[in-house]
Parts: C-alpha cells; structure tokens; sequence
C-alpha cells in the first residue's frame, strides 16, 4: 500500500481512472500508428518500413504505457496522467484529487523538467 490513505472506493476509483488514462495515451499512440499504415496503403512506405514502425510500436510505446499503467503503482500513474493533461481534475472525485494533491504537483515538476532536458 502506498503512503496515502486511500478509501477502498478511491482505490476503485483511482484503478478506473488509470484504465481510463491508459485507454487515452494507448489510443493516441495507435492513431500515429495508423497514419503508418495509411502511408503504406499510399505506396509512401513500403511494407518493411510499415513493420519496423509497428515493432518500434510494440517495443516502444505501448510496452511503456502497459509498465506505466499495469506494472507501477496506480496513484502514480493517475497523478502523472492529471499533471500531463491526459485526464483532467474535473474528471476526477474532489476527496481522490485531494488525496493525490503532493503526488500531482510532483508529478508536475517532473514533467516540467523533462521538458526543459
């Protein structure tokens, strides 16, 4: 357990919104991927190039997203998705927002400094 005291509902609610969050960036990643494919039906990419994109696909981001989502801790993965703006904080229980506030704000700061890298 984490060292935040979370309700068994905000745990419920918190995994929700993690699905929710992985379902987003998931989604995303799928759509450049798409254009991918769309390139190759255009003959602008061959058929080999279109598999080395879904093999970076596989081993890249959507490998990333699942140990994000699925293998760390969900609180985490909520607040970083909040300080990203992959879900939003009207989206979210007021009492799990609050609970997840420290988390979020360096989550924040995290962010902020992989930008300015």
């Amino acid at each position: 357990m984490s060292s935040h005291p979370f309700t068994k509902a905000q745990r419920r609610e918190i995994g929700r919104l993690a699905g929710l969050a992985h379902e987003r960036e998931l989604s995303a990643a799928a759509a450049e991927l798409q254009s991918q494919f769309e390139k190759w039906r255009c003959r602008e990419i061959d058929v080999f190039i279109l598999n080395e994109q879904i093999h970076k696909f596989h081993d890249g981001v959507s490998r990333d997203l699942y140990k994000r989502y699925a293998m760390g801790e969900a609180h985490w993965s909520v607040a970083s998705a909040i300080a990203r703006g992959v879900l939003k904080e009207s989206e979210v229980d007021a009492a799990v927002i609050e609970n997840l506030r420290s988390v979020i704000e360096l989550a924040r700061q995290m962010s902020q400094e992989d930008e300015e890298a």
